[in-house]
Order: structure tokens, then sequence, then C-alpha cells
């Protein structure tokens, strides 16, 4: 079974492009709303009762449930209330499955593709908490909006975690699990793409509010542009090395994904944490040799 889990807050417009991706592939989808209507910071937020008309309407086929909740509790960070809120939205989607969570700004490309992917690792549904995995995709952020089309992190070394078979999340979507398989399949990231305004309501209220300097982060974005984007280097807020440099893509381009993950990319990805489960998962006998023999003049 295929169940989906979204987190809908003040960004749930853009769930009314990433819910029509999963949604025929998919068994169940859960919407998780917080019953206060309140971010994991406190702080109101606003969703149009349309939305939820919208719901009841696109879902014809009747897979989408609304799990309403208190997901803010004071005394907890940020980042605390989105791992509580993911673990309460995986008991609302039940045990057994496949358990997919993905953000209302993240768009699946192939979402058919990674459920066949799914379906062929059956064997760690039949015991999950003996065997429990993390399957993670490749994230492709999207970083400002510009005339014509987008700024997007090139060469990202960003995976995220999307899919488990025990879903017990000990950091926002990250299971921890000690056996994963990252994957070629793109999940994109709206991310920092927005509006000024919606850009300083997330960093105000998401996990990641505490992390850093969220504030000189965001001028530091205001004053990029199609005229400077390529002087801008390694620019990640916590992790320098993870954004090397931004790219434009057209938004025709973007439509239609044309942004490749190459296999050096995903390899240098694999050589920082999952080289070795992933050759063996992946990858045929005689391009594991070749890999290895690249890893070696790498790691030199």
């Amino acid at each position: 079974m295929i169940k989906v889990g979204f987190l809908v807050s003040y960004d749930f417009k853009y769930l009314y492009k990433s819910i029509p991706l999963v949604y025929e592939a998919s068994d169940l989808i859960v919407l998780a709303v917080d019953k206060d209507r309140l971010t994991w910071s406190g702080n109101p937020l606003y969703i149009d009762p349309l939305f939820f008309d919208w719901v009841k309407e696109f879902d014809t086929l009747k897979k989408i449930v609304i799990y309403e909740d208190a997901f803010y509790i004071a005394k907890n960070t940020p980042a605390e209330n989105d791992t509580r809120e993911r673990n309460l939205l995986a008991k609302a989607m039940g045990e057994g499955g496949w358990h997919i969570q993905i953000d209302s700004d993240e768009y699946f490309n192939d979402f058919k593709g990674f459920v066949s992917f799914l379906n062929e690792k059956k064997q760690y549904l039949k015991n999950p908490k003996k065997q429990p995995i993390e399957i993670h995709v490749q994230w492709i952020t999207l970083f400002k909006k510009v005339e014509g089309g987008f700024l997007y992190i090139k060469d990202s070394l960003d995976a995220v975690e999307v899919a488990t078979n025990y879903p017990k999340y000990k950091y926002m979507r990250a299971t921890r699990h000690s056996k994963k398989i990252i994957t070629k399949f793109i999940l994109l990231h709206q991310s920092w793409a927005r509006d000024d305004d919606e850009i300083y309501t997330k960093i105000t209220n998401w996990s990641h509010r505490d992390d850093s300097d969220n504030v000189a982060f965001f001028e530091f974005w205001k004053n990029i542009s199609l005229e400077n984007y390529k002087e801008v280097t390694n620019f990640h807020e916590n992790d320098p090395t993870k954004w090397k440099a931004l790219e434009f893509v057209s938004e025709a381009e973007l439509d239609s994904l044309k942004i490749n993950i190459s296999d050096f990319q995903l390899f240098k990805l694999k050589t920082k944490k999952y080289l070795v489960q992933f050759i063996r998962e992946n990858l045929s006998a005689s391009t594991q040799e070749k890999i290895k023999t690249i890893f070696k003049k790498l790691v030199k």
C-alpha cells in the first residue's frame, strides 16, 4: 500500500500542484492540518477554506483524508514540533505499507516510477521493525524566481528522505534507519523561489528557524539577480559546500524537468554517506568496478 502524507500550513497553495502529481499512484493521502491554525513557532496561519472545497472536488476516488490535531507545543523548538507532527501523521496514516511524506512545496517527478521502485522492494514490508529502511530522492531546490524562469541550485549534494517502511521519525523526516537507499528520482523543491513576504513568513516559522541567521541570509537572497547569480558560490546557510553554484532554468524547461542528475553528481553524494550500500543495491557489477576505481582516486 502506498500512503502519502502532506503537512498543510501557510504555504498550502502549493498543494494545488503537489497533490495531483501523486494522486493516481497512491492508495491513501492524509493531509495534516493544525486545528488551532498555528505554525510550529506558535504564530497564526491562514488556510483559505476554498482549499478544502477544492480537495473535496478533486478527490473523486475518495483517497484523501483531512487529519486535524494540535501540532504546536509551546515548550518545543520548531524542529521538535516538526518531528512530532510527522510522527502523529504517520500514526494517522496507519501501520503497514510504504509511508511517504512530502511537503506542500515539493513536486514529485515520476511518482509512478518511484512507486514501481518501491513495489520492487516488497521484502521490506514483511517485517518492517526488523528491516527498517529509508528511501531518499534528489532534492532540486529552486532558489529564486527571476524573469523568464528560476535560479536553482546547480550540482547540489542534497538528497531527502521521503519514504520508509517503519515511520519512526527522529529528526523531521529523518528516521535515521541504518539502511538507506538513495535514488535518482527527483523532488522539485519550491523552497526559496517565493515572494519576499512569503520568504519572511517561511524563515520565521519553519523548522530551521533557530539553525542560523535566517534574516541575514534573507537579505543576501534579496540581492541575487540574473546579473550577479554566477558570482555566488558556496552559499548554503548551514553547510556552504552543499550549494556550490546557481544555474538558470527557463519556465519551459522546468515544466518538463530537464534538470538532470548526473551519475557522477549522485556518486559524489554517496561517497559522503552511503557509497557501499548504493553500489550493492543499484549498480551492475561492471559499473561497480568503475565506481570503485574512481572512488579510490577521490579519497587519496
